[in-house]
């Protein structure tokens, strides 16, 4: 399916005269800054070329003040969450009226806290209006560092230059993804999924934005044709087919999960054959976006009333969180109507199997970082709260910024086709997984064809084989060469051995232990010690004359008189010296 691709085109939620270059008054923009020209200090009347204007009045924008500080530099402050004034991290803003070759130095100076992604080496992103695509801010032109204008907090330095004036500029902390954006992907995907997949609305946020829930399969038809099958084996006991939930963008300021949402439905609709299998034996239910308000206002953790969603479904009120309450209806209702087979296994080893599938079809996996615990500060989270006895909940992390293959090696930042790539691969260990439990059939080849197991190698055409240094006609033709002489007919048999003559004992030599020296007799001696001297203390170098006091050499002696102080290294030097101890 083909991308889509936000437009940059100014696209204001207050659909305001665009003229309007004063800061937002908090009501409807909250906080946002609405095309906010930046002038010196002492300026009045038009703005010319080269007085930036900033602005984050559009979905999913995030920037509640603009300072001027000298020509080069400009201190920005973020807006925090709705009713949630720690939460401070998601930018997303644009730039123009810009000059050609305009250098500057923007610092983003309220992160909510000190030490984030910017500590290794992750970049923002910036694009344009001539160039769509979304390129990383190389990391040399990125100072993530304590400055003392600041009060000492940590602030973002970002270095950057302007190559055409014509062109709007988007800042942004990563790819954002829209609540516009997936209705129209989801008006798309329903048509390509018909047959297999429905769409539909659970709840209604604060704002009226609706929570749509995907269903891919029948949620009550039931597997007769493979029943018989899997309770021969004695894997299975259910009645139903089983049902995997799987819920993304609880935080506004978390697009990543929406490009992986958005490649397990793609891979969903393809005629792969896990897909295939999956649509046939189980039942996925998808909510791409459960805090839409959070998404629209550019907020970074919470929803418009302040409310963190991974951390209220123990308290979940109709008023404040409805879709949470909708969500867990739902999932009661499943869990009652269906009989799930408890596995005899300890919870440990039932729930270390999934992470292992998808262990091997990600890259960047990192298996040591698996959590199976039951933290008391995430009591509220859906991974806390929702497993019940027919209820298993993971929670997969995606990091904003890259990874690391090897400890050692390049740092690789994602792109959008990444995270796709890594909904494609949950896909996958889904189907793994349930093909490991019995759920779905194991894949059987078509006759007459065995199943590709590794690499073959592959056969050379004969016009490569008469190319090769090694190949040639007579080779053929000669006789198998001998690698080693043959062996003897019969061997013969082996002769004994004369006896060994014993040997005799070696002569104890003497020691002086043996004989030992005679006793010293006599009266004691008190010697005196020695004092260690530093002789280079007493070396002195001849006095001068008196009649070659005044003279050159004379002066030159009497400076050598002059005690000379031991050489002090630096830091650098004392590093590279070796000491003894």
């Amino acid at each position: 399916m083909e991308a889509l691709v936000e437009d940059l085109d100014h696209t204001t939620i207050y659909r305001q005269n665009q003229n309007y270059s004063e800061e937002s008054d908090g009501e409807g923009g909250l906080g946002n800054l609405n095309r906010l020209i930046v002038r010196p200090p002492g300026h009045s009347g038009k703005a010319k070329r080269g007085h930036l204007c900033f602005d984050a009045a559009f979905e999913c924008g995030n920037l509640g003040r603009a300072d001027h500080v000298t020509e080069l530099e400009y201190d920005l402050y973020l807006r925090p969450d709705t009713c949630r004034p720690r939460a401070r991290f998601w930018f997303n803003f644009t730039v123009e009226n810009v000059k050609q070759d305009q250098k500057v130095i923007f610092n983003i100076v309220n992160f909510g806290k000190e030490y984030t992604l910017y500590d290794k080496d992750m970049t923002p992103l910036v694009r344009s209006t001539s160039r769509q695509k979304w390129q990383r801010i190389p990391k040399r032109l990125l100072f993530y560092h304590k400055s003392l204008v600041h009060r000492g907090r940590k602030i973002l330095s970002l270095a950057f230059g302007f190559d055409r004036e014509e062109d709007v500029y988007q800042f942004a902390a990563a790819a954002p993804y829209s609540y516009s954006r997936l209705q129209k992907y989801l008006a798309i995907w329903e048509k390509r999924a018909q047959g297999f997949g429905t769409r539909e609305t659970i709840a209604q946020t604060t704002q009226k934005r609706q929570v749509d829930l995907i269903t891919i399969g029948d949620i009550n038809a039931k597997d007769s044709d493979d029943k018989e099958e899997i309770l021969a084996k004695g894997k299975c006991s259910e009645t139903k087919k089983r049902v995997v939930i799987i819920i993304a963008r609880s935080h506004g300021g978390e697009p990543p999960a929406s490009y992986i949402c958005q490649g397990l439905l793609d891979y969903f609709v393809s005629s792969a054959e896990n897909a295939c299998a999956l649509r046939d034996h189980i039942v996925i239910q998808v909510v791409p976006m459960l805090n839409p308000d959070g998404v629209f206002l550019g907020n970074q953790r919470s929803d418009l009333l302040g409310s963190d969603l991974n951390r209220c479904w123990i308290r979940a009120t109709g008023f404040a969180h409805p879709s949470l309450v909708a969500l867990k209806e739902h999932i009661r209702k499943i869990s009652a109507e269906k009989v799930r087979f408890m596995s005899k296994k300890l919870p440990f080893e039932r729930h270390a199997v999934l992470p292992k599938f998808l262990a091997m079809r990600v890259e960047a996996w990192q298996g040591e970082n698996c959590l199976y615990n039951a933290e008391a500060s995430l009591a509220g989270s859906a991974r806390r709260a929702l497993p019940t006895g027919a209820v298993d909940a993971y929670t997969l992390t995606v990091s904003m910024g890259g990874r690391r293959i090897h400890p050692n090696g390049p740092y690789i930042h994602y792109t959008e086709d990444a995270y796709a790539k890594v909904g494609r691969a949950l896909v996958k260990a889904l189907c793994d997984y349930y093909r490991h439990v019995g759920v779905v059939p194991v894949r059987i080849c078509a006759p007459g064809k065995k199943e590709a197991r590794g690499r073959r190698r592959r056969r050379r055409a004969a016009y490569e084989r008469e190319r090769s240094c090694s190949w040639s006609p007579e080779r053929r033709v000669l006789a198998a060469r001998v690698l080693s002489p043959a062996l003897p007919p019969a061997t013969p048999p082996l002769r004994a051995l004369p006896p060994r003559p014993a040997r005799l004992p070696r002569p104890r030599p003497t020691h002086a232990r043996d004989n030992p020296p005679p006793a010293v007799t006599g009266t004691a001696v008190r010697t005196p010690r020695l004092a260690v001297v530093d002789l280079s203390a007493f070396i002195r170098t001849p006095e001068p004359t008196q009649q070659n006091k005044f003279t050159r050499s004379g002066i030159r002696a009497a400076h050598s008189k002059r005690h000379s102080r031991a050489r002090a290294f630096t830091s650098d030097e004392y590093d590279t010296h070796e000491s003894d101890s």
